[in-house]
């Protein structure tokens, strides 16, 4: 794609969809913030899946930096563990940051281990 307006804008509606995405994805709480868990486990997970097929470097930035970098949340991760730490909860803060890193790792992993 030689158009970088064209690529801009499809990483932004790209980006778009996986923030809405995120939005629906990230409501599932409970004692630990699992919808964190499940939305950057499967933004890792797409990132193998797209990273794993043979497409176009241009296909790969709007699936990766769009829809995967949409999905995924660093700052839900900073926010959760900020407010576990201000209400005196530093286990589950903890553990949400290490969950935080071992689930995308892991998915990130199998997806690139069975595509």
């Amino acid at each position: 794609m030689s158009n970088p307006i064209l690529m801009t804008l499809l990483i932004g509606v790209f980006g778009g969809l996986g923030s809405i995405a995120r939005v629906f994805m990230i409501r599932w709480g409970g004692v630990l913030p699992f919808g964190l868990f499940l939305t950057n486990g499967v933004a890792a997970a797409l990132v193998g899946y797209i990273h794993a097929g043979n497409l176009a470097q241009d296909y790969l930035v709007i699936g990766i930096v769009g829809l995967a970098g949409g999905l995924s949340t660093f700052s839900g991760i900073a926010r959760a563990g900020f407010d576990f730490y201000h209400r005196g909860r530093i286990a589950q803060m903890l553990l949400t940051g290490a969950i935080s890193i071992v689930v995308p790792l892991l998915t990130l992993t199998l997806a690139l281990r069975f595509t």
